[in-house]
């Protein structure tokens, strides 16, 4: 019998504010995976899905917003109890919409990407991710004109 755990692949979007600061999603104390923390949106790719179209399902259906993904921002690899996870996170870009949760969160928040790195209530591989990520992009935030 093999033992080994199957891959799924997930896609996440960051998803900013006029201020520059990420939408971050609190995941229901229910939830089967990381109760209670904070996430970034996003969640499973259907098999008839392409990755741009799954990250564009799973942020409607999570927060009620529209987007437009861009460039891949980067790539986690993480495991759960059941399973090993390919997750690709999009540029999400840049929304002034209102943020209407789905019953898998209980909260949203707009947090600066300082703030992102110090907190311990986001899934470690999203801090490592969050930490190359402001490595890679020194200068200041500036949204489209």
């Amino acid at each position: 019998m093999n033992l080994e755990k199957p891959y799924i692949i997930s896609v996440y979007a960051l998803v900013r504010n006029e201020k520059g600061e990420f939408l971050l999603l609190r995941r229901s104390e229910n939830s089967r995976t990381n109760p209670g923390k904070w996430d970034l949106p996003g969640g499973k790719v259907n098999l008839e899905e392409t990755l741009k179209e799954a990250v564009v399902r799973e942020v409607w259906e999570e927060t009620g917003i529209s987007i437009y993904p861009g460039e891949i921002a980067g790539e986690v690899n993480f495991e759960l109890p059941k399973k090993k996870v390919i997750a690709v996170l999009y540029n999400g870009g840049y929304v002034i919409s209102e943020v209407k949760l789905s019953s898998e969160h209980i909260e949203y928040a707009w947090i600066s990407l300082e703030r992102i790195l110090e907190m311990e209530t986001l899934p470690a591989y999203f801090r490592d991710f969050f930490k190359r990520f402001a490595l890679e992009n020194k200068k200041p935030y500036e949204p489209p004109v």
